[in-house]
């Protein structure tokens, strides 16, 4: 494996994926960098044109070119990120994959693999619809699967906890949709080229990046 390593995460939202990308980051000692945790900063702060944030609201898609020139500008083009990094959530489309590779070859580069992190619609579904956020720290619960003691309210601090908006039913069954139309088809863009990795997002996350630091092979 190459001291360096440049990864993608592939993943149906809530699959997992950021917390892997978290792991390798680590493991490999590169910066990771969330597309769709960026694009939120960005929306938070009022920065996005209007037409765009609503878009995102709605789980859809902003246009390859933008996503492209903002990702080049904020990550791709900084010293950070010349030293191998994580990319979580880009590219999203085969344009923005294919952008990517003529990016990174007239650098002289060549991303190392695309981790696809595996796992059923309607369990990722659940992950995301039933996730709920302490409104004061930040801590995450699940309606499902790790409840808080009192119902609608933060254990640790007591802060109400609420639902982010691209976290609501309908939302998130256009980004499921929409993943299933555009996203998945980069699985078979890279298998294409040899460097897709495929682990089963169902077991528990330890278990998830064992199976990818196998894969991988450890660091140099």
């Amino acid at each position: 494996m190459a001291q360096h390593p440049r990864i993608i995460l592939l993943g149906l939202p809530g699959s997992g994926k950021g917390t892997q990308g978290a792991l390798i980051a680590q493991t490999w000692r590169v910066p990771t960098f969330s597309s769709g945790e960026y694009f939120r900063n960005l929306r938070r702060e009022g920065k996005l044109p209007t037409e765009v944030a609503a878009k995102i609201n709605a789980g859809g898609l902003v246009s390859d070119e933008d996503v492209n020139m903002i990702v080049v500008e904020s990550f791709l083009s900084t010293q950070e990120a010349q030293a191998g990094f994580v990319l979580d959530g880009y590219p999203r489309t085969v344009a923005q994959a294919a952008f990517l590779d003529e990016y990174l070859t007239k650098q002289n580069l060549s991303l190392t693999a695309a981790v696809y992190v595996d796992l059923p619609v309607e369990t990722a579904f659940r992950r995301i619809s039933g996730r709920r956020v302490c409104s004061s720290d930040g801590s995450v619960y699940n309606v499902y699967y790790s409840q808080p003691e009192r119902e609608g309210l933060c254990n640790l601090c007591g802060a109400p906890l609420i639902q982010r908006e691209d976290d609501r039913e309908e939302s998130v069954r256009t980004r499921m949709s929409t993943y299933e139309a555009v996203t998945k088809t980069l699985t078979v863009y890279y298998d294409d080229q040899g460097k897709l990795i495929t682990v089963d997002g169902a077991s528990d996350p330890g278990v998830v990046f064992a199976r990818i630091q196998g894969a991988l092979g450890d660091p140099a």
